[in-house]
Parts: C-alpha cells; structure tokens; sequence
C-alpha cells in the first residue's frame, strides 16, 4: 500500500509541477487575447525551463496513473481495466501539448523570425497547423475528463474507500483557489497566472488514489 499511496503522490507533485512549468510559459502573456503568437515570443532561458521542468513532471503524472490504474483494478475488478487506457492518453497527452504546443511552437516561431520569415507567413502556418492538432487536442481533454467521471465513479460508488464528501472537499478547495489566483491577477495585474491553474486540476486525478491508499494502512 505504501508502494502505490506514494506513487499517486509523485502524480501530485508532477502536477503541481506542470504547474509551475506553465508559468514559465504564460506569465506576463496575455494567453486569452486570442493572438495565436501571444505566448511565442517568451525568452529562450524561460521555454527551456519550463521544458526540463515538464519532463520531470511528466514521469510524477506516470506514477500517479500506476498508483490509479491500481487503484481501479482493485476497485472494480477487470471491468474497467480498459477503460483505464483513457486515463493513460490523458496523462501523456497532457506531455505532447505541453511540449509540441508550449514549447516548440515559441522555439519554432523565434527560429523562424531569425531565418527572415515574416511574422504573417508564420501565423499562416500555425492556423493551418491547428486544424489538424484542434481535434487531437480536444481528444486529450475529453480523455481528462473521463479520467476525473472514473474518479467521481469510485468515490460515489464506495469502491474507494472514502466519504461521498471528499468530492466536495476536493473540488471546492480547487474552486477557492481558483478565485485567490482570479482576485490576485486582478490585485497585482500580472498576466497569465491563470494558466497553471489547469495543469494544477490534474491534481484531482490522484488524490482519491493516495487518500484511499493511506486509509489502507
């Protein structure tokens, strides 16, 4: 039990690290302006970052979805056990947006304006791009939010262990932070804090598994 309250752990800390490596990425970028170049023109050293951060990140959302799978399987039985691949692309989707759309697509757009491409020619492209990567993207989320209905399901059905009110604590305490982070942006007038807030609600996906894992013991 230790094994796996600890690995839904290290999912915890890999989103709050995504978190942190979102930052990098958007503060002092107004992401919601609709410009699809807004945040490509963040400095080199803060995409590297937010790169080395996210890789470490990425291997803390695999052991929290080992420590959830487990979860699941012990739960339910073998009738979720596929389903649980959902969860899986979720987590490693999570992986390709942050680095194909977070960070190369700023390393590809400052490259591109160095070789003399004109700023036009390159939005061109990321438009055409996002036809393609719009779906990809909207799966990934869709994966996200079954990985959270698996969550809601295991709490509400008894198989985790824990109260019906957990839910609420858990989604509530996300819901004030969230306003803390919505009052400080409009306090302080810093752009962009708003985008870590996502990558920091992955956290819901595992800390059924380590609360219902630490009853165990």
């Amino acid at each position: 039990m230790d094994k796996n309250k600890n690995l839904a752990l290290y999912g915890i800390i890999g989103a709050v690290l995504y978190a942190i490596a979102d930052l990098f990425l958007y503060v002092g970028v107004e992401i919601e302006s609709g410009n699809l170049v807004s945040y490509c023109h963040v400095k080199e050293w803060r995409l590297m970052a937010s790169m080395w951060i996210s890789l470490f990140a990425s291997l803390g959302l695999l052991c929290g979805f080992i420590s959830l799978y487990q979860l699941v399987k012990r739960s339910f039985g073998e009738k979720l056990k596929f389903i649980m691949i959902l969860p899986f692309l979720a987590c490693g989707g999570i992986l390709y947006c942050h680095f194909v759309l977070g960070v190369y697509n700023p390393l590809t757009y400052q490259s591109a304006i160095k070789a003399g491409i004109s700023e036009n020619q390159i939005v061109q492209t990321l438009e055409s791009a996002s036809l393609y990567l719009n779906p990809l993207t909207m799966a990934i989320v869709l994966c996200g939010y079954i990985t959270e209905l698996i969550v809601i399901a295991g709490v509400l059905s008894g198989k985790f262990g824990l109260k019906k009110r957990f839910l609420l604590f858990m989604y509530l305490g996300y819901a004030i932070f969230y306003v803390f982070v919505i009052l400080l942006v409009k306090l302080t007038g810093i752009t962009g804090l708003r985008g870590g807030l996502e990558s920091l609600f992955e956290t819901t996906f595992f800390l059924p598994a380590f609360f219902a894992w630490k009853k165990e013991q």
